[in-house]
């Protein structure tokens, strides 16, 4: 019985078939959820062929026509119109006969279809690319002689130039614009965009690149690829196969060549349907395109593309995402009507498919040539496109509501901005970290070795480094200026004993560790920078020598705090220092006779290392350490000096006034009060004791009371003041605050050295003069004729030009003679190697007829660690001018510039 339906009827069908075929599958590519699908195995989509009357020549226009009105938005597809018979262009052999026109039909076929699947408006799911068919195709049409010679490096250049046009996109800027961009850019970016391009290029073609077209070309099944082994030998392979209107004939199989174009093309559609994790938008592909094949017959390729498919179809057993419909008035692939493939009738299209559905397992391993055609019959009802109203409709289902763009957009940036809250908790942490570490260390980084050995313990920088000590707090830029200034110096000369040590390993060699009370008050600033200046100058002496036994010394700062407080730090850096450089022999420097400094000789000498006192004078400093010495006086020959001359310089005198700090921990005033009382007791004078609350970080001092108060002594007494020099300078307010036009007799111990030497503190109060005493003398300007002086001007020029006194408080000269020291004991070793036991024993033998000049005398240890009758002097400030010397005991060498022959009162011997 024949089936009888209507124009609406056919076309709801094919629509019903439509959906089932076009819908993608959440999961897996197996169309549809009939009975008849399959879990596994043979996948596939059917060549739909529809066999059709003249008068239903309008059939695909009107499936066009609802791919088009697909809710909510156009199913992707293309529309191949071929022509009559009698519209086909003559050619030898007619319409498609021969192999090469067949070939020739099939490219152009694929060719048109491809672009109308990529076109913009076909792109709502994501667009199409067809790299590997254009590959393919421009191959085939590729003149190349391959006799020549230069066929391959023509081909490749051509290659090259094709790839780089494909990427830079010359539709969007044109060749000319790109190139003149180039030639302005700077010569290293001309360079990459040269080089990376051609490298790029050259690993495409040996498959280095995943996923390119390349890459594919080797490896898919058709012509051997593998013959001869290279991408360009192969890519000559396929030259000359393909050039439309004067092609010659193919040197390969052209039926290979048809199979390699119609895989290259279904390949292409595989791979923008291929899910993966990173592949989100082949997600949003939620249907299948269709290609709509109208009026195919065996003259003009339609034939044999449907025939190409079914074969690649069976040779490759690769899933095809594709719908193929094809509108014909014959059966096709070759316009037989077999029974076995007698067109079901259009109205049991659903059950046909189930059947063809079974079938395919067994008749695609069989490589059937028919075993994925499905062929409708279509009644003669009349169908012009536009004027059958849609009954059934087809649907997209939406995509996932995780690969939407606008979900996605939202997703990455919430995962950004989650990332990004990590990210900045872990960087914040990071930095946090690397902060406190850098605060920690003094503000170094990690990878700056004196981070390793410098601490920050409160607001001072503790510990030992090779580079310049970081301050921290308020300082007086000046000031600070010139004590980097000073450690610089020392920086730079200590790369030069490095390097004079490369080039003469011979030579002694030591390192010296410079330890002192290092922060940004004035008088500490003033005094460290003084006494670096006289390291500096000594060990600029020796860069001058290049004999081979002239020692080598290289210097490293050592802070123990603002109050020497943090010694024991030190010594415990020092300790572990040592295990890795052996050329560490000692410690000089120090400050402040306090206890703390004592525990930190203590602590040096239980490390193994001698240390050398440049200014420390307390009488009991001896005591913490055996490897101890001290190049100035102890405060019981200050203390008999000074009695002696009180006695001498005002006969008149019978009373003495001591003003000390009350600071127990200050064992420098302490010990000296103590000193003083007994050595004025001793010669009859009457000893009283007024004793000040010194600065500390929670109060002021209350010197300047104490000032106001010393004008009310006696006529018969004399002030001595036992103390540091920022409490002088309360003092002195004190005094002149309460009597400047007769201030009492004023005398000081060594330590006012400091303020003695500052201009600006000796200008407050001119009108008020007072003695000190100084164990070594300095020279304004460093104009005096003496060794480290002249060193000093040529070395530190601008600070001793015109009234600056870097050495006035005698500071320099007591670290050049400590430094001494050293050098003396590393040369009077010879060839016995540097160590810090040998250069203790060589300190210790300078005594007698061994005794040293030094700058601030004659350095003898005949009675111990402190040398005997060291030299000391008493100098006077008055009108603010510059101290002068006015009497001086003990021995030391010739000054032309000022009189230091001892004094007819000196008191005999001592230390």
């Amino acid at each position: 019985m024949v089936e009888r339906l209507s124009s609406v009827e056919v076309i709801d069908e094919l629509v019903k078939l439509l959906q089932d075929l076009t819908e993608r599958p959440r999961f897996g590519e197996l169309p549809g959820r009939r009975s008849g699908a399959r879990a596994g195995g043979d996948r596939g989509i059917p060549l739909v062929c529809l066999v059709r009357g003249p008068e239903s020549a309008g059939l695909l226009g009107a499936l066009r026509a609802h791919l088009r009105g697909a809710h909510p938005g156009r199913v992707p597809h293309a529309l191949h119109r071929f022509e009559d018979a009698a519209d086909a262009p003559a050619g030898p052999g007619g319409g498609v006969g021969s192999e090469a026109r067949t070939l020739e039909a099939v490219g152009a076929i694929l060719v048109s279809v491809a672009r109308e699947l990529s076109s913009g408006v076909n792109g709502r799911y994501g667009r199409h690319e067809f790299r590997r068919l254009e590959l393919v195709y421009w191959l085939m049409n590729q003149r190349v002689d391959g006799a020549d010679p230069e066929s391959a490096a023509t081909l490749l250049t051509r290659l090259r130039e094709r790839d780089l046009r494909r990427r830079s996109g010359d539709d969007l800027m044109p060749r000319d614009v790109l190139d003149s961009a180039t030639e302005t850019a700077p010569w290293w970016v001309r360079l990459v965009l040269r080089l990376v391009p051609s490298f790029l290029f050259r690993a495409k073609l040996r498959g280095v690149v995943p996923g390119s077209e390349y890459r594919w070309l080797l490896r898919q099944p058709y012509l051997a690829p593998h013959d001869p082994g290279t991408f360009i030998g192969f890519a000559e392979r396929l030259t000359s196969g393909l050039l439309p209107g004067r092609s010659a004939e193919p040197r390969e199989d052209t039926g290979q060549l048809a199979k390699l174009l119609v895989n290259a093309f279904l390949e292409d559609v595989r791979r923008a349907y291929r899910r993966s994790l990173w592949r989100i938008r082949s997600a949003r592909r939620t249907v299948y395109p269709v290609v709509l094949l109208d009026g195919i017959r065996r003259d003009n390729g339609g034939y044999a593309v449907l025939k190409l498919i079914n074969d690649v179809r069976n040779d490759t057993g690769a899933f095809d995402p594709l719908v193929i419909i094809s509108g014909s008035e014959k059966v096709p692939p070759d316009a037989e009507n077999a029974a076995e493939r007698e067109p079901v009738a259009v109205g049991q299209a659903s059950h046909a498919y189930e059947t063809w559905a079974r079938k395919l397992a067994t008749d695609s391993r069989a490589r059937r040539p028919t075993a994925w055609f499905l062929p409708l019959r279509v009644p003669p009802v009349p169908i012009v496109p536009g004027e059958v109203p849609p009954t059934a409709t087809l649907s997209v289902r939406p995509a996932p509501v995780w690969s939407r763009t606008s979900v996605l957009a939202v997703l990455v940036v919430l995962l950004l901005t989650a990332v990004g809250a990590v990210g900045y908790r872990q960087v914040s942490g990071i930095v946090a970290e690397n902060d406190g570490w850098r605060y920690r260390h003094c503000g170094l980084e990690r990878d700056n070795p004196d981070a390793h050995t410098l601490e920050r313990l409160g607001d001072d920088c503790v510990g030992v480094t090779t580079g310049l000590l970081p301050l921290f707090g308020t300082g007086d830029p000046a000031d600070l200026a010139r004590f980097d200034k000073a450690q610089q110096r020392l920086v730079d000369q200590n790369r030069k004993v490095l390097e004079a040590h490369e080039r003469d390993p011979e030579r002694p060699y030591a390192t010296v560790v410079y330890v002192s009370a290092m922060s940004t008050a004035r008088d500490a600033l003033a005094s460290n920078t003084a006494r670096l200046m006289g390291v500096a100058a000594r060990q600029a002496q020796l860069l001058e020598r290049t004999g081979p036994d002239e020692p080598l010394v290289r210097v490293l700062f050592g802070n123990a705090g603002a109050n020497m407080q943090h010694g024991e730090v030190v010594a415990r850096t020092l300790g572990s220092m040592l295990e890795r450089d052996k050329s560490i022999v000692g410690v000089l420097g120090m400050a402040l006779s306090r206890r703390t400094t004592r525990e930190t000789i203590t602590k040096l000498g239980e490390v193994g290392l001698p240390v050398v006192a440049a200014t420390l004078s307390d009488d009991h400093m001896r005591t913490a350490s055996r490897m101890y010495f001290q190049v100035s006086p102890n405060n019981d020959r200050q203390a008999r000096v000074v009695a002696r001359y009180v006695r001498s310089a005002y006969p008149d005198k019978r009373g003495v006034v001591v003003v000390h700090s009350n600071d127990e921990e200050d064992s420098y005033a302490s010990n000296l009060r103590e000193d003083l009382v007994l050595r004025f007791t001793e010669q009859g004078d009457r000893v009283r004791e007024e004793p000040y609350r010194p600065a500390t970080g929670n109060e002021g001092s209350d010197a300047r009371r104490l000032g106001q108060q010393l004008c009310g002594v006696a006529e018969d007494e004399v002030v001595f003041f036992a103390g540091r020099p920022a409490d002088f300078g309360k003092l002195m307010d004190g005094v002149s605050a309460g009597c400047k036009d007769r201030p009492p007799v004023l005398l000081a111990g060594d330590d006012i050295a400091r303020y003695a030497a500052d201009r600006t503190l000796r200008n407050q109060h001119p009108e008020i003069p007072y003695d000190y005493v100084s164990f070594a003398i300095g020279s304004p300007g460093c104009v005096a004729a003496t060794a480290m002086h002249q060193t000093l001007r040529a070395v530190f020029e601008e600070e001793c030009a015109g009234d600056a006194n870097p050495s006035l408080d005698g500071h320099a000269a007591l670290t050049y003679d400590a430094l001494y020291l050293f050098v003396h004991a590393m040369t009077k070793l010879g060839p016995i190697p540097v160590s810090p036991g040998h250069v203790w024993k060589e300190i210790g033998d300078i005594r007698g007829d061994q005794a040293l000049s030094g700058e601030s005398g004659v350095l003898d240890f005949e009675d111990g660690q402190v040398p005997t009758e060291k030299f000391i002097a008493v100098l006077r400030v008055a009108d603010g001018a510059p101290p002068l010397v006015i009497a001086s005991c003990g021995r030391y060498s010739e000054r032309r510039d000022v009189d230091v022959r001892r004094a007819g009162w000196c008191p005999d011997g001592g230390r």
